[in-house]
């Protein structure tokens, strides 16, 4: 039998753990001790059961022999079980509210001294055997000097009141761990330069409309920003107005972040910055709200497009037109109009006025076609189909509008009209013909005979015609 209850802990259906467990081991334990730890407690209800024994539990819990044992060995030290018999394993459970919490392997005189140093700093609460054994953890395992961690104990008494909770002391000792600081000198330098940038610091929070102390994190970020990245304390101060008391601390560091990687250090820097950021948002609303669409964070639209479109040439108004144009045009999303701005951008039209004389220009052409579209007795809207037509007939051939005008008439009436008309154009260009005295002439006959427009209409298309048949489809405009 692997595990069993004590006479003081009887247990019968349910697992029932104990809030003093709860409350004062299991915040700083190591998980697998705590899953060893409640799988076991389990086992205590069902002491003869199959599973009660040391290779099931390791099977169970997918852990080593050696993980299994150290898990039980961590809770012995701390007075929760007792492990009674080796061969075969075998563990009693104790009573947590009676084991004292006390880790019986350390002893109470070596750290009497520092326990009630501590104690005198945390002076709105008891300090518990449990949080004990934690910062012993850290001078015996991290190597942290007793001294230094007194130092860190009251520096986070004095950012968070005398009842500061120990996982938060914890925190802040490992983060100057990392840094390597573990000694009372090292320390002492530390904060010693944070103290000299407090006033700076608690100014910055103010301009982003935070009225309070700076956190350790918070005082590290400004240190990263002066002694890292090289800012003044002006032009971290003139971009925290930037951000109009959005974002914290954390926004903050990723502008300051975004400057240095951009080589953006001085006051001039960040002024520019800030105008042409003014402008990339002022162009991604107008065109974001032009569409019909809407981003709460608008971060995105300016680093994916907006950016892009201004880099290429683009202003504000030429953007609004192009997203009105969109929108016309049942385009409203900023992917599709993407497309259409890449489109632009290969013909050249970046400016306003080249965009607004491509526009004038599409529609007093679609205005000629439209005309040809109702000679023809079409009633629809002009699509790129028609457009490739037109600009084959008058900027390919050179045919003027008069002789095209005859083309239209002698084929108002025929099954598809427009291949119809595009015939006779191509015929009267293959013979020379451009004036429309010569073209009625030769179309004499045609629009009298009944059985020559039946021919032309029900003949056979190659593979190529009926290919830029379904290519024209495609561009029809619903």
């Amino acid at each position: 039998m692997l595990c069993s209850f004590s006479s003081s802990l009887a247990m019968n259906n349910a697992t029932l753990v104990d809030n003093t467990f709860i409350n004062e081991f299991l915040p700083g334990a190591p998980e697998k001790a705590v899953k060893v730890y409640i799988y076991g407690l389990s086992l205590c209800s069902r002491p003869t059961s199959d599973d009660n024994d040391l290779d099931s539990i390791c099977r169970v819990l997918s852990m080593s022999e050696d993980e299994v044992l150290n898990a039980f060995s961590y809770w012995q030290q701390l007075g929760l079980v007792q492990v009674v018999n080796k061969q075969p394993f075998e563990v009693k459970y104790l009573s947590a509210r009676e084991s004292g919490g006390s880790a019986k392997l350390r002893s109470k005189a070596k750290y009497a001294d520092f326990n009630a140093q501590i104690q005198s700093i945390i002076t709105d609460r008891m300090i518990k055997p449990i949080e004990y054994n934690e910062y012993y953890n850290l001078i015996e395992n991290k190597h942290f000097e007793p001294e230094a961690l007194v130092m860190i104990i009251k520096y986070c008494t004095n950012l968070k009141g005398g009842n500061i909770s120990y996982p938060y002391i914890l925190s802040v000792a490992n983060s100057f761990g990392e840094q390597g600081i573990k000694t009372s000198t090292a320390l002492e330098q530390k904060l010693m330069e944070q103290e000299r940038s407090s006033a700076q610091i608690k100014d910055i929070l103010k301009t982003l409309g935070l009225n309070r102390e700076a956190d350790l994190e918070e005082r590290n970020l400004f240190l990263k920003w002066t002694n890292s990245y090289g800012f003044t304390e002006g032009v971290i101060k003139e971009v925290a107005k930037t951000l109009n008391k959005k974002g914290g601390m954390n926004k903050l560091d990723e502008t300051l972040s975004r400057l240095y990687e951009q080589k953006l250090f001085t006051l001039t820097d960040v002024e520019n910055y800030s105008k042409e950021k003014e402008l990339l948002y002022g162009a991604a609303k107008k065109v974001t709200s032009t569409l019909g669409i809407y981003y709460q964070n608008l971060d995105n639209v300016v680093d994916v497009y907006i950016k892009d479109w201004i880099d290429k040439g683009y202003n504000q108004e030429t953007l609004e037109k192009l997203a009105l144009y969109c929108f016309k045009q049942d385009i409203k999303s900023l992917s599709l109009m993407n497309e259409v701005v890449q489109k632009f951008y290969k013909l050249g039209i970046v400016t306003i006025e080249a965009l607004n004389d491509y526009i004038d220009g599409v529609v007093k052409i679609d205005g000629e076609i439209k005309k040809i579209l109702d000679k023809l007795g079409l009633l629809r809207r002009v699509n790129s189909s028609d457009r490739d037509f037109f600009k084959t007939w008058t900027e390919d051939w050179l045919l003027d509008s008069s002789l095209i005008d005859l083309a239209a008439e002698k084929s108002k009436n025929t099954t598809s009209p427009l291949r119809y008309m595009n015939k006779l154009l191509l015929d009267l260009h293959n013979r020379g013909i451009k004036t429309r005295p010569e073209a009625e002439k030769a179309l004499a006959n045609v629009g009298n005979s009944t059985a020559a427009k039946s021919e032309f209409s029900q003949r056979e298309y190659t593979k190529e015609e009926l290919n830029a048949l379904f290519d024209s489809l495609d561009d029809i405009e619903v």
